[in-house]
Formats: structure tokens, sequence, C-alpha cells
């Protein structure tokens, strides 16, 4: 009912013009799960639509709201796409779109699930990485993850491989060596499959699943953080260190995702956000370094 009435009132183009007012200091970070072959015509259709109120970057390109403040202000924000757990449709379907339109992904990568032998990832998936999965109702392409030279391969095209922990474990309350397993043994993996720095993670599950011990320890090997948890980001007030993500999948519907790009429903997000700087103890003047 909310999607319906913004957009007969015209409120989502408003917002997405206000946006565009805002210019070069301003970005968005999109989070997609799947991106199966079936709905390859529906994520073209939004990239299409996305690229007409945004500029597609990659990481590299996104980092320069902070390595350059004072990029054009007439220039669309900046919308950078991530993609959550690994699968074999985000090689096969998501990098290749985003190629075409100029775009680089960061892909979000467990390597305990990129390791599964062939009759090990449903089980996987089902425990680990979707444990409210109903046997059935899932489709291989939920499940079937990339592999080590497939990941090498999407580096090599210029795309960022994430740290999305070992195994897709819960942060909070984590002992010191658990931690350093999840986070640390993670990222020297990725890196050592991709012969690149790992910079970016991306925590898992809900926007409270990580306290600041794990984010200690997150800031040890990683430049960029992202939550999953709504909201524009503004280079001048946020820090690559905590960065908000907006989740829209390619299965949603024209009205779903202009409405969420659109960004009405990121003030429902905003004692959220507040409460993670306030716990993560996130300095707004912190840099890329």
């Amino acid at each position: 009912m909310l999607i319906r009435t913004a957009t007969l009132a015209g409120l989502d183009e408003l917002a997405l013009r206000i946006q565009k007012l805002k210019g070069g200091a301003h970005g968005l970070v999109i989070g997609v799960h799947e991106t199966p072959a079936s709905l390859e015509s529906q994520f073209r259709a939004q990239l299409e639509w996305a690229s007409q109120h945004f500029t597609i970057t990659s990481l590299e390109g996104f980092a320069q709201l902070w390595a350059q403040p004072s990029v054009s202000q007439a220039s669309k924000p900046l919308v950078l796409f991530t993609f959550d757990d690994g699968r074999e449709s985000n090689y096969a379907v998501a990098a290749r779109l985003l190629e075409s339109f100029g775009g680089r992904g960061v892909f979000f990568v467990v390597p305990a699930f990129a390791e599964c032998a062939p009759g090990e990832s449903l089980s996987f998936y089902r425990n680990r990485i979707n444990p409210d999965s109903k046997p059935g109702d899932e489709k291989w392409e939920d499940w079937k993850p990339m592999n080590p030279s497939q990941i090498e391969e999407l580096a090599a095209r210029g795309h960022a491989i994430g740290n999305h922990t070992l195994t897709h474990q819960r942060l909070v309350g984590l002992a010191p060596a658990e931690l350093e397993r999840e986070i640390g043994d993670s990222a020297r993996k990725l890196a050592a499959w991709t012969k690149k720095p790992v910079d970016a993670f991306a925590w898992t599950f809900g926007w409270d699943a990580v306290d600041a011990n794990a984010w200690k320890v997150i800031q040890r090997y990683h430049r960029f953080c992202f939550s999953p948890c709504a909201g524009a980001i503004d280079s001048r007030l946020d820090s690559p260190a905590l960065l908000w993500r907006r989740e829209i999948e390619v299965k949603y519907s024209p009205a779903e995702y202009r409405f969420l790009y659109s960004g009405l429903v990121d003030p429902w997000w905003s004692t959220r956000r507040r409460r993670l700087r306030q716990m993560l103890r996130v300095s707004q003047d912190a840099n890329v370094g």
C-alpha cells in the first residue's frame, strides 16, 4: 500500500530528483542475493533504469567519494552493486550484466561455501546461508556456489571480492579466536585465491548481528565494512568504515525497486544507523586510509 501510494503521488520520482541534485558527494550501495538466469532480463531492465538516475561504478570508483571530495556536484550519484554469499549465478549472470553497463561489483564470498563438494552445498545452504529455508522451496541457483577459480576470474576482470565470514557466521558474542578464524582466516583464504588484497567486508544476517569486538577485528583486515542497514551514503558524514546497503533483489517489480532506490524507506532505518554508529564508535571523519 505504501509503495502504491508513493507511486501514484509521484513521491518516488520526486525523491530521486532530489538525490540527483545532491550529486557527487552522495552514493548508494545495493545488496543483492540470487541472480538466476530466469531473471536476467528483469535485472537488465533494473540496471537500465538505474543507469538513468545513477552512475554505476566499482568499489574503486565508489571510494572516490572520500579520496576526491571535490567531485562535481552536477554528476549523478554513484551506485555500487554488491552480491552476498558467492552464488554461481552471480558469476554467470550478474557480473556480465554489470560489465555491459561499465560497472564492476563487490562479490561477498563465504569461502567454506565455495569449497563445498557438489553433494554438500545444499546442506550448507540450508544450515548456514539460509537457515529459514524450507526443503523444496530452493532452486539450484540459490545454493550452487562459485568455485575458487571463478572467484579468481572475477577478480581478474576488475570486480572486487569481499569477505562475508568463513562460514556465514553471526559475529555477536564470538570469542577472539573465533573472530580471528571467521574474519582473518577468511580474508587470507580469499587473498590467496585472488592474488589481491581483500578490502571489503560485509557481515551476515541482520543489522545487529555484529558487536564492537567483531568490528575491531574487521577493521584490522579491511578498509570498507558494509552493513545490512538501509541508507544513502553522504561522504561528508559517513565513513567507509561503516557503509549502508539497501537490499534490492532482482525479483522485485519496477514499482518496488523504484520505491527502494528513491530512499523513502530510509527514515525507518535511521534509529538503527544511529545505534550502529554509537555501538561501533565510528568516527565520521575517518577516511579510506
